[in-house]
């Protein structure tokens, strides 16, 4: 069962409070633990710290795959709003 879209009360708790060193990317349906090298990285989670419940599987390839059959580049400005959160995986779960 998932609380506040995540596995467990403490999954959302912490991520909710941005205090601990997981993080989780909405529009890619990504868990991870961040690269602490100054840039973007991080490394995939597949099962909760808390609860040890499997987490989701990413949705990275299908949001580059959604998007390329819409006929948008990546950077391409026109690229619908809904694809910089999780509404485009929401609406059609």
């Amino acid at each position: 069962m998932y609380v506040n879209d995540h596995c467990c009360a403490m999954m959302s708790s912490n991520l909710a409070g941005g205090e601990t060193a997981i993080l989780y990317v909405p529009k890619f349906r990504d868990y991870g633990i961040p690269v602490l090298d100054g840039g973007g990285s991080f490394i995939a989670i597949s099962h909760c710290p808390w609860c040890g419940q499997t987490l989701p599987h990413t949705l990275r390839d299908r949001w580059f795959t959604e998007i390329e059959a819409r006929g948008f580049e990546i950077g391409d400005d026109n690229i619908p709003v809904e694809f910089a959160t999780d509404a485009w995986w929401k609406a059609s779960a």
